[in-house]
């Protein structure tokens, strides 16, 4: 299209068809399948499972809710049937081969973009037909004939009101009249999109992109609708909104002022709780599509996502120098290769080479060669020696080496030649490296891949590397790949990732952003509510963390910022797993937890109650393990007090708030279960022998023991932790 475009003079005058097939899968001839079939040579008991697939079909239609009798009919595929989209390839092969015959004859000439590229007369895609062809009158007379003989033997149809041409500017307007009369077809000026890409790009490049911004619009406007959780929306950008990309970036390359409106619309749609109205972005753009490793949350730029995928048609080029697009663009941009720069040399290059040379050249510093018989690359400039340029001795006017000079006859480097010809830097590296194999030819490689073959995702780093600020960030000694390789819901990784960039929506963090809030600690009301006081410091929060599974003391090393103090203790915990417990989940766990009652307690207005902070930790560490838990049943957690006006009494003055644990294992050999029965108060434990069929009524049983002591103590207010997860629900008493 870009050569079609660009012929505005000269008396060759060239034509673009753009086919429409009428209810292309319902009017395939099934007679018309199985003669093409056997003439392909399929076996006959092939041809006959083919012949049962499609002729065994029936449908009734519902006329006023009722269905009519059983229609058979006798032509067309089945729309979603795994096998239709080939049977109907096969079905259009026939056309295939009439104007790749055409063109032999010579009644039909196809489009040559360069002296050396071979002829493309068509392109076919399952229905989608492109067909390119010097516009003359003896070439449309036959595609005529062409296509009344293909409908009346295939049963298609082409919908002349839906299919057009698109001419050449050089061609007169009287000569498209009369060609287009030939086809009975209309004119267009512009050829619109093939395969949802558009092909005709015109001077104002952002206007065919303003379509595709119009529909994420939309997609991100009803996303919004579905009120997701940060970690639903994480899987959504990545998932729905920027993988509708995906097909555009790798066929085109994007404008800047349009990769901005994405990143601008996906970074909107992350923070809004409500599409409609305003939210507090919190941090910048650059730090949400910072990697994962590096303290962001892996949002991909669009811009740099655009050129990864860019880059990776050029390395088809070089991997498959035999494949379609290679006979095409190398013989048209051979100037440019083998790695082409940030301008083409070749005049009036097209809008997709353009962006794949501006790409290039930016991941330019990854391709390297491997060294061959030095035939391909000049010793003096290309990126051979490891990866990096040799740095050379002497003047630029002196001859350049040659790779005989730098090899012995016996195939080992000549160490005299290669520091007499290179720095000593760059010596030393030339005498590590391996001998060259002077059998086979120079190649490139990418360097950030193990089998030196390019990746988008590898691609994409290198591309962020470049273009990030060379400083490391405040949290970058955060242990990032532990966090997100965290088993369990993805908002514990999310959780931690806002605590470390401090940007939880606490009291004091709302009012440095203007909005007028309570300051107090919602939870003791004795201090500013930020998040190093609500998470380490507050009186409640300290008893729960001591009271937890994990035995924090939150008050140690006060002098450590919370930042480095939260880090310290996901190191820690990442290297104390067990088959027991998972620390890290469950630090997680009871973080959620806090936050969580801190929010009830504002927006439900829950009164306070700091042992609904331990429940829920521990209703999140079971909702969140493959096995059951293994509850620890001994030194169970400090009693806490029911009330924040409770904060003055001991601890262990209050009797109503106890919580027993009932740990229940098999006894082998025979169904007899001991079950463990301990409570937070007293500490003490008893054992009971119980003989049941299965896990779950020995467990019931236990239960029942423990609901029965916790009766007879005339205990207030008891939880009880249960190692099975079917009663974990369930497992809750209060007495009046």
């Amino acid at each position: 299209m870009h050569y079609l475009n660009k012929t505005k003079t000269g008396s060759s005058c060239y034509a673009a068809l753009k086919l429409d097939m009428h209810k292309a899968f319902d009017r395939v001839s099934w007679h018309f399948l199985m003669e093409v079939l056997r003439h392909m040579r399929f076996p006959p008991a092939w041809r006959s499972l083919i012949w049962e697939c499609i002729s065994t079909v029936s449908y009734r239609i519902l006329i006023n809710g009722a269905p009519s009798s059983t229609l058979t009919p006798t032509c067309g595929l089945r729309q979603g049937d795994p096998l239709s989209p080939y049977l109907f390839i096969i079905c259009m092969e026939v056309l295939s081969r009439q104007l790749s015959r055409a063109e032999k004859t010579g009644m039909l000439t196809g489009l040559k973009i360069s002296r050396y590229a071979p002829t493309v007369s068509h392109l076919f895609y399952a229905d989608d037909a492109l067909i390119c062809c010097k516009a003359t009158p003896t070439a449309f007379d036959a595609l005529r004939d062409l296509f009344k003989d293909f409908e009346s033997a295939s049963g298609q149809m082409i919908n002349l009101n839906k299919s057009f041409i698109k001419f050449s500017p050089n061609a007169p307007p009287d000569f498209r009249l009369h060609l287009t009369s030939i086809l009975k077809m209309q004119s267009s000026s512009t050829f619109g999109t093939y395969l949802g890409v558009p092909v005709d790009i015109p001077r104002n490049r952002s206007r065919v992109f303003h379509p595709y911004i119009d529909k994420l619009t939309t997609r991100i406007s009803s996303l919004s609708s579905l009120h997701l959780s940060q970690s639903s929306k994480l899987v959504a950008i990545s998932a729905v909104l920027l993988a509708s990309f995906y097909h555009l970036m790798a066929a085109l390359p994007f404008p800047l002022g349009i990769c901005r409106k994405i990143d601008s619309l996906i970074t909107a749609f992350w923070w809004r709780h409500d599409w409609k109205r305003q939210s507090i972005h919190w941090l910048k753009r650059e730090t949400l599509q910072t990697p994962r490793d590096f303290d962001g949350l892996g949002i991909k730029n669009s811009l740099l996502l655009s050129q990864a995928l860019l880059v990776k048609n050029y390395w088809r080029l070089r991997v498959h120098p035999t494949g379609l697009l290679a006979k095409y663009l190398v013989p048209k941009y051979a100037r440019d290769l083998p790695i082409p720069s940030a301008k083409s040399r070749v005049s009036k290059p097209s809008f997709l080479w353009s962006g794949i040379c501006r790409a290039v050249d930016e991941v330019s510093s990854g391709i390297c060669w491997k060294i061959g018989n030095g035939k391909q690359i000049n010793l003096v400039n290309s990126r051979w020696v490891q990866g990096t340029v040799p740095i050379r001795l002497g003047t630029d006017r002196e001859p350049a080496p040659s790779l005989p000079d730098l090899v012995h006859p016996s195939g080992d480097w000549n160490a005299t030649a290669v520091f007499k010809h290179f720095a000593p830097v760059t010596a030393k590296l030339i005498i590590e490296m391996e001998p060259p194999l002077l059998g086979i030819d120079d190649f490139l490689y990418w360097k950030y891949t193990e089998d030196g073959s390019y990746s988008v995702k590898t691609g994409y780093l290198h591309l962020w590397h470049k273009s990030s600020a060379s400083s490391p960030s405040l949290t970058s000694y955060f242990p990032w790949s532990r966090i997100w390789k965290l088993t369990g819901s993805a908002k514990f990784p999310l959780l931690f990732w806002r605590l470390a960039h401090n940007i939880m929506p606490t009291s004091a963090n709302l009012k440095s952003r203007g909005v007028t809030v309570t300051l107090p600690c919602h939870f003791c009301g004795s201090a500013e509510e930020n998040a190093e006081h609500l998470f380490r410091y507050c009186n409640i929060t300290q008893h729960v963390w001591r009271s937890s599974l994990l035995g924090l003391n939150s008050q140690t090393n006060s002098m450590i910022p919370f930042t480095q103090w939260l880090a310290d203790l996901v190191t820690y915990f990442s290297h104390q797993s067990s088959s027991a417990l998972n620390p890290l989940l469950y630090f997680g766990c009871v973080l959620q937890a806090i936050w969580s009652v801190r929010n009830s307690i504002i927006f439900q207005q829950c009164p306070m109650d700091p042992l609904r902070i331990w429940r829920l930790a521990d209703q999140l560490y079971s909702s969140h393990q493959i096995f059951p838990s293994i509850w620890r049943t001994l030194n169970g957690p400090i009693p806490l007090p029911t009330a924040p006006s409770q904060l003055h009494q001991t601890m262990n003055s209050t009797l109503g708030s106890i919580c027993f644990y009932v740990l229940v294992s098999r006894l082998h050999p025979g169904n007899c279960f001991r079950a463990s029965i301990s409570d937070s108060y007293t500490g003490q434990e008893q054992l009971a022998l119980i003989r049941a069929t299965n896990m779950l009524e020995a467990s019931t049983r236990a239960l029942l023991i423990a609901m029965r002591t916790a009766r007879s103590a005339a205990y207030t207010y008891v939880s009880f932790s249960v190692s099975c997860r079917k009663l974990s629900p369930f497992a809750r008493y209060r007495q009046d």
